[in-house]
Parts: structure tokens; C-alpha cells; sequence
């Protein structure tokens, strides 16, 4: 078993439970070494039009800039020192990437010890689109912009649930198929990652929201068996828990066999470089 965890939520993202040392007493309780917790960064209205941010921003109820500055990073810190000697505690963001959001990206990088690169929305024709339900044969090469020029900037460490694009994805005859189009866009997510050495990470929690499919709709197993044929490529395995006890569950354990199975090299321990 894993006993590393670079993708933890808390409560103050409005739809996860626990804080901060919640996930630590579960971490210790299972002899964790290191544990990232990665909050959603803020959504900024600036970042899309208002219309948008109605649609989009709010639904997805992430923190306040106020809540991030006064409370999240605050209690993190906190538990850094309280926890000093028993475990490696790490500040962190799951953040979108828009062209308008670079600045933000910056200033947040400067905040915490890494960045998670989360690509839930990508820019299609000047809009926003969802890559849970708005990917298809044509804007799946957005889906892919947006991965590879976060990846590009130099701020993010890992790419979590990098073929999330699966989720719902349709091709030419509006069924979700692993077509050419997903292919290439695998190759050049996976290759982008190698280039600016970036962690591309197997979401166990993509197995929890596939609960109700007849198959995983992610991690995607054509995805990964792409991935497998680059040694160099660095993968981990993260929770994306949104509670304390996700930590440590069945679904940590089926990726962690899927892993085997394809002979995936996992990393346990993630190196901080960006």
C-alpha cells in the first residue's frame, strides 16, 4: 500500500468534509510518510465573462480568496509545525489554467509548496466549457491546450486525472469511444508531461465517480496503456479524497492493482520542483 497522498481536500472547497488534521490522523493512523493537502483554488470572476461565472464559478464551489488567505492556508501551516517530526505536511492547489488565470497561478505558487494542475474547464471559442460533459471529437484538442500550456508555465508539479476527458467523451457518432482523436491527445498530454517533467497522476477517486457506469470512465485504461509504453514518464497514484477516510479505501486499492496489472512504475514519493 501507497503510504504517500499528494491530492486532499477539506472542507472549505463547500463540497468536501474534514480538515486539516482529520486527514492527518488518518495519515498516521496507516504510517504515512508525506501528505499534500490541495485544496480547489478560487475561482475569480475575472477569469470568465459573468455569465460564465454564474454558470460555472459558483456550481463549482470553490473557496473565497478570503477564505484561501484567512483560513486554508492558516490551518495548513498550523499543522506543519503541530505535526513536525511525524509527518511530512505539504501546502498545495488544485488549480484551472485559462489564459486569463496565469497571473493568479503566479501569485498563488509563491503560497504553497506545490500547484495541482485540475482541468475540469478549458476556453473553446471564447467560452468555457466542462470536460465532464462538453468534450468531444473536436473540442477534446482544448481539453488538451489547456493541459499543455499549464504544463508549459513551469508552476504545476502534477497533472491530476489527466484523462478526465473521458468522462463523458463523444466521437463522430456521439458515443464514448477511445478514438484516434483520444489517442493523440494522450500522446501529447503524456509527452508535454516528460518535457517539463510533471507528474501525471492515476485518480482513484475517478473509480468512485464511475460507480454508476458499467466501466470505469476514468482512469481510462486505453489512456494508461499509452502511458506505459514511456519508462521515463512519472506517474502517481492520488486519492483526490474529498474525505478524511478516502485516504485509505477500496478504490486506492483497485488503482494501485491496475497499476500492477498494466505494469505501471508508480512513484510513491512525489519530488517538489516546481
Amino acid at each position: 500500500m501507497i503510504h504517500t497522498n499528494y491530492h486532499s481536500h477539506l472542507i472549505y472547497c463547500n463540497h468536501a468534509i474534514g480538515h486539516a488534521e482529520d486527514y492527518i490522523e488518518v495519515a498516521l493512523k496507516h504510517n504515512f510518510t508525506e501528505l499534500g493537502i490541495s485544496d480547489h483554488a478560487p475561482l475569480l470572476p475575472c477569469f470568465m465573462s459573468s455569465s460564465e461565472f454564474e454558470r460555472f464559478g459558483r456550481n463549482y464551489n470553490t473557496m473565497t480568496l478570503d477564505t484561501a488567505l484567512t483560513k486554508y492556508l492558516p490551518e495548513v501551516e498550523a499543522a506543519k509545525k503541530k505535526y513536525a517530526g511525524k509527518i511530512k505536511i505539504l501546502s498545495a492547489f488544485e488549480i484551472e489554467y485559462f489564459s486569463t488565470s496565469d497571473f493568479f497561478a503566479r501569485y498563488l505558487r509563491k503560497r504553497v509548496d506545490y500547484l495541482n494542475l485540475g482541468i475540469h474547464m478549458f476556453e473553446y471559442k471564447d467560452q468555457i466549457y466542462n470536460s465532464y460533459f462538453q468534450v468531444d471529437y473536436e473540442t477534446i484538442y482544448f481539453y488538451m491546450k489547456a493541459a499543455i500550456d499549464g504544463m508549459r508555465t513551469g508552476l504545476f508539479n502534477t497533472l491530476v486525472h489527466p484523462d478526465l476527458f473521458m468522462y463523458a467523451y463523444k466521437d463522430v457518432h456521439m458515443e464514448r469511444t477511445f478514438d484516434e482523436h483520444c489517442a493523440y491527445v494522450s500522446r501529447k498530454i503524456i509527452e508535454t508531461a516528460i518535457e517539463c517533467d510533471v507528474y501525471l497522476e492515476l485518480n482513484a477517486n475517478g473509480i468512485n465517480n464511475s460507480r454508476f457506469s458499467l466501466e470505469w470512465l476514468y482512469p481510462c485504461r486505453e489512456f494508461w496503456e499509452i502511458a506505459k509504453e514511456y519508462p521515463e514518464l512519472k506517474i502517481i497514484i492520488g486519492a483526490d479524497a474529498h474525505d478524511p477516510k478516502s485516504l485509505v479505501c477500496d478504490y486506492i486499492r483497485q488503482a494501485e492493482e491496475f497499476a500492477k496489472e498494466l505494469g505501471l512504475k508508480i512513484q510513491e514519493t512525489m519530488e517538489v520542483k516546481h
